[in-house]
C-alpha cells in the first residue's frame, strides 16, 4: 500500500491546490515559530481532513470536480476543528469529567473522519485494526484469559480520544506536526526543483559501465531517490520506470528487474534521512537524538545495498553481462557541474542537525528553504519559478496526507491500547511463547511484522509493533534501538514479501511480468537482508555503539558475512558451487551474524578456505586455501 499519494491523471481543482499550498505554508511557519502543542496538532489534523475530504472526494463522472459529499465532509472537519481550538485550553480543568452529549456526538463524528480518511488513503486494513481496537476497549470483558480487562465505557472511550492529547492529538499526531511533514515537504521540494533527475543521472555515470550496470543503476538510484521519498512503492514508480526497461534491454528477464528495483526501493525507507517517518517516532519514544539513529541507521543502509549490490554483480557474473557503452551514458562531470547544487540542501540539513545543534524542525525548515535559493546557481535554466515553488508546496500537503492520516488514526489504537493495558499483558504472552529465548522470540517478531506489514504500509506496522512486541524485546535484553530498528526493518522488507508485496506487485506491472514470480525472486535476492536485523540485535556494535576497535572490527565481520551469504544464496562464486561449499559459506557467514571473537574466526577462516579453492590466483600458492586445496586433492 502506498505512502505516498499518488498524482492524478487530471487537473487538481484550485480550492485543493490552495488549501494544500496554505498547509505546507502552515508546516513551515511552524518550523520557525514553536506554537501550542494541542494548536498545532488540531490545525494539522484539521487541514489534512479537509484535503482528505476534497482531493479524495471527486465526482467519478467528472474527473475535475469534486463531489457534494467531499464538501460536506470537510465542512464538517473544518466545524469540528475550530470548535476543538476554541475549547481544548477550558478543558483542561474539566479532567476526569464525563463530556456532555453533545460533545460525544462530535467526538464520535471526529473519530469516524478519521478512520474514513486512513480507509481513503490506506485501504481497509489500519481503519479495520482502529476499530476493532475500540470494539476491544469497550468489550474486553468477554475475551478469555490474559487478553480480558474491565470493560471501559462508550463515553469514556471517546472522551479519551478527543479533545485530550491522548487519542488523535496524541504523541504520534503530535511528531507528523512537527517532524514528518517538514521532511516530505523537503523531499517534495527537491524533486519538483529536478534533485529527483539529478540522483538518477549520477547513478548511471557512475554505474552504467560495470558488469551489470544497469542493474546497478537501479540499486543507487532507488537509495538516492528513497533519501527524499520515503517510500518503497513511490520509489519503484519513479525509478523503476527508467531502470526497468534498460534492464530488460541489457538482458535481464523482466521478473529479475522487477525484483531489482523492488528490492532497491524497499531499501529507500532504511535510508536517512526520512526512513519511512520512522526515524521520527523512534526519537520521540526513545528520546534520542535524531543523528543518534542517522548513525545507526546510515550503517544498515550501506549493508542493506550492499548485500544487494553483491546479489547483483553474482547474476551478472553468471549471465556473462557488460555494462552499458559509454556513448549511452550521461557525463559523470557534466551532470555534476549541471546540478552539483542539489547537494547544498542536504549538507544545510547535515550542517544544522549535526553542527549547529539546532532543533530538527528548524533544520529542516532552513534545508526546505534552500532548495529554491540554491536552485539559481544553476542559471536560468533551472532556477525554480514561482509557479514551481507553489507546485512543490502543493505536492507535499498532498503527498504527506497518508501518513497524516496514519499517525492520527495509529493515535486511536495507541490510545485504546493504553488505556485497556493490551501492551503490558502482549510483552508478558510473547515472553512464555518464546519460553525466554531471544532467538524465538526474535523470528516471532519478525513473522508478525511480515505479516502485518504485507497490509499496511510499513510506518503503519511499526507504530503497532513498537506498541506490542519492542517491549517484549527490551524486557529479554534487546538494545533498545535496534529493537525498534528490527521491527521497522522487517515491516518494510513485507513490501516485498508474497502473497501481498505491493513494491513487487507495481515493479511486475512496469517489467510486464509475472507478479507472484517477481516477489518471489525478490525475497531470494533479499536473502542476505533477511538476516542483517539479527546481525545488529546481537551486536550493537553495528549500530556504532562501543569502542572504535570494536566497532571497526564489526563492520569487517560483517561485510565479509554478507558477502558470503551473498555467494551462497546466489549459488556462485567463480562458477556454480558445490553443495559442501555452498553450505559452509552459509555456516561462515552465520557464525559472523553472532558476536564473539571465536564465532568471529571461524567465519572468517571458513570464507577464506573456500575463497582459496574457488578464485584462482598465484597468490593462492601462499596461503591457506592452496594447502587446503592440495590436501583435499
Amino acid at each position: 500500500m502506498p505512502i505516498i499519494a499518488e498524482q492524478p491523471k487530471f487537473r487538481i481543482p484550485l480550492l485543493i491546490r490552495i488549501i494544500a499550498v496554505a498547509m505546507s505554508l502552515y508546516q513551515l511557519y511552524t518550523g520557525v515559530f514553536q506554537l501550542t502543542a494541542m494548536n498545532q496538532r488540531v490545525t494539522h489534523v484539521t487541514f489534512m481532513l479537509i484535503l482528505i475530504c476534497l482531493y479524495y472526494g471527486f465526482d467519478q463522472r467528472k474527473k475535475t470536480t469534486i463531489a457534494w459529499h467531499g464538501y460536506l465532509l470537510a465542512a464538517i472537519a473544518l466545524c469540528l476543528g475550530t470548535y476543538v481550538l476554541a475549547t481544548w485550553f477550558k478543558k483542561i480543568g474539566e479532567v476526569g469529567l464525563s463530556p456532555p452529549w453533545y460533545e460525544l456526538a462530535m467526538g464520535t463524528v471526529f473519530l469516524l473522519l478519521c478512520i474514513e480518511g486512513a480507509r481513503r488513503t490506506l485501504g481497509w486494513v489500519f481503519p479495520i485494526i482502529a476499530v476493532i481496537s475500540m470494539f476491544y476497549a469497550r468489550f474486553g470483558e468477554m475475551l478469555p484469559g490474559i487478553l480480558a480487562h474491565k470493560n471501559y465505557p462508550f463515553e469514556r472511550i471517546v472522551g479519551n480520544m478527543f479533545i485530550t492529547t491522548e487519542g488523535v492529538f496524541g504523541m504520534l499526531t503530535g511528531i507528523s506536526a512537527t517532524y514528518i511533514f517538514l521532511f516530505i515537504l523537503f523531499g517534495a521540494m527537491l524533486r519538483e526543483a529536478g534533485g529527483g533527475e539529478f540522483f538518477i543521472n549520477i547513478s548511471f555515470a557512475l554505474f552504467g559501465r560495470v558488469r551489470g550496470g544497469p542493474a546497478k543503476i537501479a540499486v543507487v538510484a532507488s537509495s538516492l531517490f528513497g533519501m527524499v521519498s520515503g517510500s518503497g512503492t513511490a520509489n519503484v514508480a519513479g525509478t523503476g520506470q527508467i531502470t526497468i526497461p534498460l534492464m530488460k534491454r541489457s538482458g535481464y528477464k523482466p521478473h529479475f528487474a522487477a525484483a531489482v528495483e523492488t528490492v532497491s526501493s524497499s531499501g529507500g525507507l532504511l535510508m536517512p534521512p526520512i526512513m519511512g517517518s520512522a526515524v521520527f517516532i523512534i526519537m520521540e519514544v526513545l528520546g534520542v537524538t535524531y543523528t543518534t539513529i542517522m548513525k545507526a541507521a546510515g550503517l544498515m543502509a550501506v549493508l542493506y545495498y550492499v548485500g544487494l549490490f553483491l546479489m547483483i554483480d553474482l547474476e551478472a557474473q553468471k549471465l556473462g553481462m557488460v555494462g552499458l557503452p559509454k556513448k549511452d551514458l550521461p557525463s559523470f562531470k557534466k551532470t555534476l557541474k549541471e546540478g552539483w547544487f542539489f547537494l547544498i540542501p542536504i549538507i544545510v540539513l547535515v550542517f544544522f542537525l549535526v553542527y549547529s545543534k539546532v532543533s530538527v524542525t528548524r533544520a529542516a525548515f532552513w534545508a526546505t528553504i534552500s532548495i529554491p535559493l540554491c536552485s539559481i546557481l544553476g542559471g536560468s535554466r533551472r532556477w525554480m519559478s514561482l509557479k514551481q515553488i507553489l507546485q512543490g508546496l502543493q505536492n507535499g500537503a498532498l503527498t504527506a496526507l497518508p501518513v497524516v492520516a496514519i499517525l492520527s488514526v495509529g493515535g486511536i489504537v495507541l490510545g485504546m491500547i493504553t488505556l485497556t493495558g493490551l501492551g503490558l499483558m502482549m510483552s508478558g504472552l510473547l515472553i512464555n511463547m518464546s519460553g525466554g529465548h531471544l532467538i524465538v522470540l526474535l523470528l516471532l517478531t519478525m513473522v508478525a511484522s511480515i505479516i502485518l506489514g504485507m497490509g499496511v504500509p510499513p510506518v503503519a506496522a511499526y507504530i503497532v509493533l513498537a506498541i506490542l512486541v519492542v517491549p517484549a524485546l527490551i524486557k529479554l535484553g534487546v538494545y533498545p534501538l535496534a529493537a525498534h530498528l528490527f521491527v521497522f526493518y522487517f515491516a518494510t522488507i513485507a513490501g516485498i514479501t508474497p502473497p501481498m508485496a505491493p513494491d513487487a506487485f507495481v515493479a511486475a506491472g512496469i517489467a510486464q511480468a509475472s507478479m507472484m514470480r517477481t516477489a518471489f525472486t525478490a525475497c531470494r535476492l533479499a536473502l542476505v537482508v533477511f538476516i542483517i536485523p539479527y546481525m545488529f540485535v546481537y551486536n550493537n556494535a553495528l549500530l556504532l555503539v562501543g569502542t572504535l576497535g570494536q566497532i571497526l572490527q564489526v563492520c569487517v565481520t560483517a561485510f565479509f558475512g554478507v558477502l558470503a551469504l551473498a555467494c551462497a544464496a546466489q549459488n556462485y562464486l567463480a562458477g556454480q558451487l558445490p553443495f559442501l561449499m555452498r553450505t559452509s559459506l552459509f555456516i561462515g557467514g552465520g557464525c559472523l551474524i553472532f558476536p564473539g571473537l571465536f564465532s568471529d574466526l571461524i567465519g572468517l577462516v571458513i570464507i577464506a578456505l573456500v575463497f582459496g579453492i574457488r578464485i584462482p590466483n598465484k597468490m593462492w600458492h601462499y596461503s591457506i586455501g592452496w594447502i587446503f586445496k592440495k590436501a583435499s586433492a
